[in-house]
């Protein structure tokens, strides 16, 4: 898993990954996706694995991920609402914008937050929301 120190097994990072998709009633069935489907979808689990591995995701007792930014504050996902689906909208024809309005609404932080971030806690921080978020 690279040269990083591991702050959590493998093992033990998998079953906290599944733990958090139960939690937001996310679909680990992969035996429907085609292979282009599951090449994303096991690239998108191997780096939220790697995050929580890194000790970078913590899953709380509710089952959702608290991400820790360099020099940053933890920043708690919740499930997302209707209002996160609506956030998706906020800006016409841009998608990332809209991603972070989205993120901005599961955190019940501000966008601002998540632009001050230094661009690998970005990253790490869209791609929940690309699990959150994607069509089940």
């Amino acid at each position: 898993m690279g040269q990083q120190t591991l702050k959590v097994a493998e093992e033990v990072a998998e079953s906290e990954f599944s733990r958090m998709c139960a939690a937001f009633r996310v679909d680990e069935d992969t035996s429907e996706l085609d292979e282009k489907d599951l090449a994303e979808w096991n690239e998108l689990r191997g780096a939220i694995v790697r995050d929580i591995c890194r000790g970078l995701l913590v899953i709380d007792p509710e089952g959702r991920p608290v991400y820790t930014p360099a020099g940053g504050k933890p920043i708690t996902f919740n499930p997302p609402t209707g209002a996160t689906i609506m956030a998706l909208e906020t800006y016409k024809d841009k998608q990332l914008s809209n991603t972070v309005a989205a993120m901005a609404d599961m955190t019940q932080t501000n966008r601002g937050d998540f632009s001050r971030m230094p661009a690998r806690d970005f990253q790490a921080c869209t791609r929940l929301a690309k699990l959150f978020l994607a069509d089940q």
